[in-house]
């Protein structure tokens, strides 16, 4: 038998990001950071709720801690920021030290809130 070995493919991160959106059929939307600490800011259901999907999706050692239920009490901002939430990691060119700095401003926020 004679196989021909191809060499390994390599792939940019850019193009899995794109192979992926294609896949899942969404397109990631980049997180409005000023508008979401705004809204945590201005406490409520869903002050806490928006701050609480961020702090799952951040430390996803951490649960979120509502229904998703609870959705239908968010108006349509609110909606739209917890999706952007979720796509935290999917955005090309996400910063891990940009996203520490959000959580650190949420859990400030969130003492004042209180």
């Amino acid at each position: 038998m004679n196989f021909q070995m191809n060499p390994p493919r390599r792939v940019s991160l850019a193009d899995l990001i794109k192979q992926q959106d294609q896949e899942r059929g969404l397109k990631p939307m980049p997180l409005e950071t000023e508008l979401l600490l705004k809204r945590v800011a201005e406490g409520g259901y869903s002050g806490q709720f928006l701050a609480d999907a961020f702090l799952s999706a951040y430390r996803t050692d951490q649960a979120f801690p509502h229904s998703l239920g609870g959705l239908i009490k968010l108006d349509t901002e609110g909606f739209r920021l917890f999706h952007e939430i979720l796509h935290i990691r999917h955005i090309s060119g996400w910063n891990d030290d940009a996203l520490y700095q959000i959580e650190q401003q949420i859990k400030a926020t969130l003492k004042d809130v209180k």
